[in-house]
């Protein structure tokens, strides 16, 4: 018995230890506390699997009292937060391409007069297949918005106003196309954060950091060095899921495999530059490994992979714009399923680029500043 109180204290003392090591590192105390803060603030707010912030085009042809009471009637509903007017079909296009809208109401040009007939118009309803789950979400709502407006026009439950869904980009609304195209970029920053972010750290911990800066190699030719082998990492995974998508899931690739790579290219710098930048102003594979969790639970949630980023709050809305799962999301999305435009590419890549010059030059300012 007191073999076994003893080997008890002697584990308690090894756990008091451990817990001392790992308060008394002030960045391990940031670590272990900031992480639950920030995502309690993060998912309280934008975790919703809700779709209450639509942005919807409309095309009236009819431009007649019953169309416009009909707007009138999608302006006023809670979920509709944004309804944009069109005079053509090419604008139409042109603004469902650039995600400018989610989806697009055209009324014909005889709808007040079928319905004064007590005729059956036929209104079209356009949205983005991309993300099956919330055209599904939205294909109701308007169905339901459709049934109250017949209703108090006409004083009858039948419906005679047939709505005609059409669905862009994703016509069989294949989940899978949006799973597999998404799950690349996250499938390629977890590798890349966790090949970058412990790569110095790794070598700070073990002892042979000391060997690598007395070889004649400049620091930032040490963190080329360190960057090409997880790029090249990443192309070989990447590779393996687009073959598995094209012969598996029959996904399309509508701009062609060059510019796919190449935009993943710019896509992995980005992300490289923010694991070295972690790796460098860590000193234990630990305090890596912390600062690559608490930059991808924010960055996935925030990224629109699990809930549309239209239904965040605005202030949330903005992170966007720093994000760089943000943007691959869209272009995958359209150089797989669309044939998306160089212009539409061109305003997704520079923003890429500008946060890889900006994380790769920090950390190369602050490698360099570590070395002195």
């Amino acid at each position: 018995m007191d073999a076994f109180i003893n080997k008890c204290y002697a584990i308690w003392a090894l756990v008091i230890k451990e817990f001392q090591i790992i308060w008394s590192d002030p960045k391990n105390r940031g670590m272990i506390l900031l992480p639950p803060i920030m995502m309690l603030a993060i998912f309280s707010y934008a975790a919703t699997f809700e779709v209450n912030s639509i942005s919807m085009l409309i095309y009236d042809k009819d431009n007649s009292q019953l169309s416009r009471t009909l707007i009138d009637k999608l302006a006023d509903t809670p979920y509709i937060k944004h309804l944009y007017m069109v005079d053509n079909p090419h604008e139409l296009t042109e603004k469902m391409d650039n995600e400018t809208a989610f989806a697009a109401l055209t009324v014909p040009q005889d709808f007040a007069k079928k319905i004064y007939l007590n005729e059956t118009p036929s209104v079209q309803l356009i949205l983005d297949g991309r993300r099956s789950n919330t055209a599904q979400v939205i294909s109701g709502y308007i169905t339901q918005i459709m049934a109250t407006f017949q209703y108090e026009i006409q004083n009858t439950s039948v419906p005679k106003i047939q709505l005609q869904v059409r669905h862009w980009f994703n016509p069989q609304l294949n989940y899978q196309w949006y799973i597999v195209t998404s799950f690349m970029g996250v499938l390629v920053t977890v590798m890349m954060l966790a090949i970058t972010a412990l790569s110095v750290a790794q070598e700070k911990e073990l002892g042979t950091f000391d060997q690598v800066l007395v070889s004649p190699l400049k620091p930032f030719e040490i963190l080329i060095g360190k960057t090409i082998p997880a790029i090249a990492i990443a192309y070989i995974d990447l590779t393996i899921m687009i073959i598995a998508g094209d012969l598996v899931f029959n996904i399309p690739a509508a701009r062609g495999y060059f510019m796919i790579y190449l935009c993943i290219f710019v896509f992995l710098l980005s992300i490289a530059g923010i694991g070295l930048f972690i790796s460098t102003i860590c000193q234990t594979q630990q305090q890596a490994i912390f600062g690559v969790f608490c930059f991808l639970a924010p960055t996935f949630l925030l990224s629109g992979f699990i809930t549309p980023i239209e239904n965040m709050p605005r202030f949330l809305q903005d992170t966007g714009w720093f994000n760089p799962l943000t943007y691959f999301f869209r272009l995958m999305r359209g150089l797989f399923l669309k044939e998306i435009d160089n212009g539409t590419i061109w305003q997704n890549i520079w923003p890429l680029f500008i946060i890889a010059v900006c994380t790769l030059g920090f950390a190369s300012w602050f490698f360099n500043k570590r070395l002195n």
